[in-house]
């Protein structure tokens, strides 16, 4: 199976903006006064953070297609729903039961959960089963933004029942799926009464789209890799929606393409090494970063030094902890877990 090592630099660089991203937002949720810290440097990603996550879902569909489309053989469900649990699942429970504990103490001492504060039965059952980011929470619960995950496991299911419709007609039936979503989308299909009133599929939509524009350009490249016009038409995309009228469907994808393109450039083994290593600590970030940013906040209340909330140094302290605790946990929690998983349930 091929490497992409582009893709696996540009998955770490994006779950580092969203990583400070949510450091500003959490101080907005929090009703805390404004810490954009290093704002000159980091104010773009304070601002436009949250195009990070639209950069996973297309390289998403470019990893699934990369492990999927490739195979002589189709996976069964039951392998398919496995890797992905194995994947996905231990560390989400993990974090979703450190977050209860550190909200419990919150309750216990000062009298309220703090940041995501819709921590009831009902918004553990969502979290437990993923069933966030459609419209059924009534508001932030737990660790927030595995509502994201949610809606990309969604989109696994059905990428996983068309495989065999892709393999056979590669780009035609990938954009027919793109276009059915764009129609979706257009005609404000979701909004119709018998679907709007149970949930809402706005994101689900956009994400969807995203994810499946990542699946094009893997056939793309698969199939035009050697052509210069490649090179040039996603040179010159990029820069028509970046200078020009910002078209984000386009100006996503495009980046992700260029990134795919520059594994011609990085030659090095060792280089190569270390993007895989980074890449392989996304996961870890996305889910670790309100845990670790909760219990920090925890500690500065406990001895009242919010103050120091307010300081570089905290800044740092949180985003290097949120590094080296992913690490760590790839390697000695998700790593040895998900193989174990895998051994005992795989067919």
């Amino acid at each position: 199976m091929r490497k992409f090592y582009g893709i696996e630099l540009l998955r770490f660089v994006a779950s580092l903006f969203i990583v400070i991203y949510h450091w500003g937002l959490s101080f907005r949720f929090l009703n805390l006064a404004e810490n954009n810290t290093y704002q000159n440097f980091l104010g773009l990603i304070y601002s436009h953070g949250s195009i990070a996550i639209s950069i996973f879902f297309v390289i998403s569909g470019v990893v699934f297609s990369n492990i999927y489309l490739e195979e002589k053989d189709s996976s069964s469900f039951k392998n398919f729903f496995v890797k992905r649990f194995a994947r996905l699942y231990p560390l989400h429970i993990l974090t979703l039961v450190l977050i209860i504990i550190i909200q419990f103490f919150f309750f216990k001492i000062f009298g309220s959960s703090q940041l995501y504060t819709f921590n009831d039965f009902y918004h553990f059952f969502l979290n437990i089963f993923f069933l966030l980011g459609i419209g059924l929470e009534e508001g932030r619960s737990f660790n927030s933004p595995v509502w994201t995950v949610a809606l990309e496991i969604y989109i696994y299911f059905i990428f996983f029942f068309l495989i065999t419709l892709i393999k056979k007609y590669q780009i035609r039936i990938v954009l027919l799926v793109y276009t059915f979503i764009i129609i979706i989308d257009k005609t404000n299909a979701t909004e119709l009464n018998f679907i709007s009133r149970y949930v809402n599929l706005d994101f689900f939509i956009d994400f969807a789209r995203l994810f499946f524009s990542g699946v094009l350009i893997f056939l793309i490249e698969k199939k035009f890799k050697n052509s210069k016009y490649l090179y040039i038409g996603t040179v010159l995309l990029l820069t028509i929606t970046s200078f020009g009228k910002f078209y984000f469907f386009i100006f996503v994808p495009s980046l992700v393409m260029f990134f795919i393109l520059i594994d011609k450039i990085v030659v090095s083994k060792k280089i190569r090494k270390i993007f895989v290593i980074l890449g392989s600590l996304t996961y870890s970030m996305y889910l670790l970063h309100t845990v670790i940013f909760l219990y920090l906040l925890f500690v500065l209340k406990t001895f009242d030094k919010i103050s120091f909330f307010y300081t570089n140094y905290s800044f740092v302290f949180y985003l290097i902890g949120t590094i080296v605790i992913s690490l760590l946990s790839f390697n000695y929690i998700e790593k040895p877990l998900n193989k174990n998983i895998r051994k005992k349930f795989l067919t």
